[in-house]
């Protein structure tokens, strides 16, 4: 006895119609494009409002104001790692211990930084090309064995204090 019987997927090469929901794909296409539009670019960038460099080994020129307050970041102590026991991959710097300068004097406590950041944070600066007054910008150099701890530590006491443009300066 012969089996005449075409297999099921044979129908569809033969010419036979084949419907396929399409529903579900533009359900999704068009819950993408809502996601997009209402997304804010800005946010995937990150929360620190600093500006960094776009490509690695290019310097970039930022239209400041020349009259800045610089404040570097010293590492004085580097400390002894110590392990996180519910992280391994993680770890703690014991005794270390930053200094901080501010223009051409050094600074000893987070205390008299805040005190000194406090001072300044009112004075307005001409911007050189436009003449505007506006806020006065803040550079943060790091040195050698500075963690980013460090840094974060600066940034989030200069945002405090009430500075709006803060800039990273990279070596």
């Amino acid at each position: 006895m012969q089996c005449t019987m075409k297999p099921p997927n044979r129908r569809a090469k033969d010419g036979a119609d084949v419907e396929i929901d399409m529903t579900p794909m533009i359900d999704v296409t068009f819950l993408l494009i809502i996601f997009f539009l209402c997304l804010e670019f800005k946010t995937l960038e990150g929360r620190l409002g600093f500006n960094l460099p776009k490509k690695v080994g290019q310097r970039t020129t930022i239209a400041a104001p020349l009259d800045k307050l610089d404040i570097g970041i010293v590492n004085v102590s580097r400390g002894t790692p110590r392990p996180d026991p519910h992280n391994p991959r993680r770890f703690e710097l014991e005794n270390h211990l930053c200094r901080w300068v501010v223009g051409p004097r050094p600074v000893r406590t987070i205390a008299e930084l805040t005190a000194i950041l406090k001072r300044e944070v009112g004075h307005e600066v001409a911007d050189p090309k436009t003449g505007a007054l506006g806020p006065r910008l803040v550079s943060i150099k790091s040195g050698e064995g500075v963690t980013n701890s460090d840094v974060t530590q600066v940034i989030d006491l200069v945002r405090h204090v009430g500075f709006e443009d803060v800039v990273i300066a990279a070596r």
